[in-house]
């Protein structure tokens, strides 16, 4: 979950306000924490109510609160960070800095997903009295409840409390008192903040994915090779089709810790992707981009770290035997190594990996390749492509499941209907 090419934070700001002239008319751009992306039941902030017309103008400045009962809400830090809010919890905004973002929890439970943290950024957790500094892309779990509690699953955190410093790595949690240590935690906990944020993680990914499409067909070419070492502006950017804000990358891939992909414009084109029911404004089918060495399980929404591994396990599977396409139904070119200029944008691509190899297959014994399926196009609407769980090629969608659900099963509505309503 990194990039190869990461511009300092000196020049972050100066690039954003170029990227204003570069995008198509009609975006709106920021970068700004605090936005409020997505709100479901009862939200409010500073005590009074939100509703889920507006958020486009609605931010969280310093020292606001955002707290939710029957509901939850996703809450933008920089960007390639969400943050979500479980119910019956409450956050503040301490410090909306963009180098300096701190959030505090003071009741209930959040939910970090940092795909975008850049090295130059510090992102502090406050609870109960300890302070935690996220190192690395991954997702974090905080809870302010009795006991308060900090969890790692996956990637890595310092932890401050009292006098001392604690560091937190992938599967672990602190319990935030004095003389605790890190101990593992229980993956196969039902966790419905873990599967509404997988949900919106994915969400996410596919709102990314038309901002970056829209911005590479611009025409102005000014979206390739473009800015600082070819960087193009990155942000936040409202779409409409959405009725969201999406994270569009300045240059490279990153990938969430749920398998979903975020490609800049430069290399948006030749993005593998599945086809999802149900997305966006209109609820249409949708193509939602993918990490090709560790996909996610797309229209799945698995409520514990272990289920979801198993579903992307499978999803691993289907697709090392039908292979992957990219949007235009092409199928996923060869990606070289990031110091192998032959491959097709391969110096762009996050840790020199390859593309077309998953190397870090999440199962044993997996393929050394994955060979391009033999359809010629993707399924327009007839499931997920590759034998993805939850739909295959050749035949229909699943049916919703009886008390309804969004994508995946999720409770309060069906696939084809509005999401997370």
């Amino acid at each position: 979950m990194g990039c190869a090419c990461k511009p300092p934070v000196s020049v972050l700001s100066g690039l954003l306000l170029t990227a204003l002239t570069a995008m198509p008319q009609g975006y709106t751009i920021s970068a700004k924490p605090g936005a409020v992306n997505y709100v479901e039941g009862k939200v409010f902030r500073n005590e009074k109510p939100l509703l889920d017309k507006g958020l486009k103008s609605t931010f969280l400045e310093a020292n606001d609160t955002l707290s939710t009962s029957i509901g939850k809400a996703e809450v933008l830090l920089t960007p390639g960070l969400f943050l979500r809010v479980g119910e019956n919890s409450q956050i503040r905004l301490v410090s909306p800095s963009l180098t300096n973002t701190q959030v505090e929890v003071s009741r209930g439970e959040v939910m970090l997903e940092a795909s975008g943290l850049l090295k130059e950024q510090s992102i502090q957790i406050l609870n109960h009295g300890s302070s935690t500094t996220i190192a690395k892309n991954g997702l974090y779990r905080f809870t302010a409840d009795d006991p308060p509690t900090a969890a790692v699953l996956d990637g890595k955190a310092s932890v401050s409390l009292q006098d001392h410093k604690i560091d937190l790595k992938k599967g672990k949690q602190l319990v935030l008192a004095a003389n605790s240590k890190p101990e593992k935690f229980d993956t196969k906990k039902e966790d419905q903040l873990y599967a509404w944020s997988n949900v919106r993680s994915e969400y996410g990914a596919a709102a990314s994915y038309r901002v970056a499409q829209s911005a590479f067909n611009s025409g102005s070419g000014r979206w390739r090779g473009f800015g600082y070492n070819g960087f193009s502006g990155p942000g936040w950017y409202w779409n409409d089709g959405f009725n969201s804000w999406a994270w569009l990358p300045g240059s490279g891939a990153y990938y969430s810790p749920f398998g979903y992909g975020f490609y800049s414009p430069r290399l948006v084109m030749n993005a593998p992707v599945v086809m999802a029911p149900g997305l966006g404004r209109d609820r249409l089918t949708a193509q939602v981009p993918i990490d090709p060495n560790n996909p996610a399980a797309v229209g799945m929404a698995a409520s514990s770290p272990w289920s979801n591994q198993q579903a992307r396990m499978e999803a691993a599977r289907s697709m090392a035997a039908s292979g992957m396409r990219t949007g235009s139904g092409a199928p996923l070119p060869s990606y070289g190594s990031a110091s192998d200029p032959s491959g097709a944008f391969g110096r762009d691509m996050p840790g020199g990996g390859r593309m077309n190899g998953p190397s870090n297959m999440c199962y044993p014994g997996g393929p050394n390749s994955m060979p391009a399926n033999s359809s010629a196009n993707m399924p327009t609407n007839s499931g997920n492509p590759g034998g993805m769980p939850g739909g295959n090629v050749a035949g229909p969608p699943p049916a919703p499941p009886p008390s309804g659900g969004n994508p995946g099963g999720m409770p309060g509505g069906r696939v084809t209907g509005p999401p997370h309503q």
